[in-house]
């Protein structure tokens, strides 16, 4: 009988452990963090499906020439084939976290973009918005810009 009580608690133990490492939630930055760089890896890789579940559907991308996608026509022309990304990654990413559910990245983005046959090197600077949507971090918009290194403020 003993035997069974000590095994009916370790497994109720056993349990406990497992339901409070499952239930932990990700601090939000980590876990935007994670996020984007799956959406870095899902753009490498051409997969709709995995941008899909990473973007809301509110999303408003604006692209470094000023375009303006919604979430449907940036997946849509990224699976027309005509555009392909590799060595994509982020550096001096700032975060911050303005309200619950909430979380904004600003960084410096660098690729290899191919657009039709010809592949050229890519450096941004951008903002991606996330947002917690029913416990899923999905981006609502980014905003790209190539710098130009020249500042139209005049010097003090």
């Amino acid at each position: 009988m003993k035997k069974i009580s000590y095994l009916l608690g370790w497994f109720a133990m056993m349990i406990g452990i497992a339901v409070g490492v499952t239930c932990a939630a990700e601090a939000p930055v980590a876990a935007v963090l994670r996020a984007d760089q799956a959406r870095l890896a899902a753009m490498m890789a051409g997969d709709g499906a995995a941008l899909g579940k990473l973007m809301s559907d509110e999303l408003a991308f604006v692209h470094s020439d000023g375009r303006i996608e919604s979430k449907a026509d940036y997946v849509k022309n990224m699976l027309a084939g005509d555009t392909a990304y590799k060595d994509a990654k982020t550096s001096d990413v700032r975060t911050m976290e303005p309200a619950p559910g909430v979380v904004i990245l600003i960084g410096a983005q660098q690729m290899t973009k191919r657009l039709g046959p010809s592949w050229s090197e890519i450096k941004l600077k951008f903002m991606a918005v996330w947002r917690n949507e029913g416990s899923t971090w999905r981006m609502v918009a980014w905003q790209s810009m190539r710098p130009s290194g020249n500042s139209v403020v005049p010097g003090k």
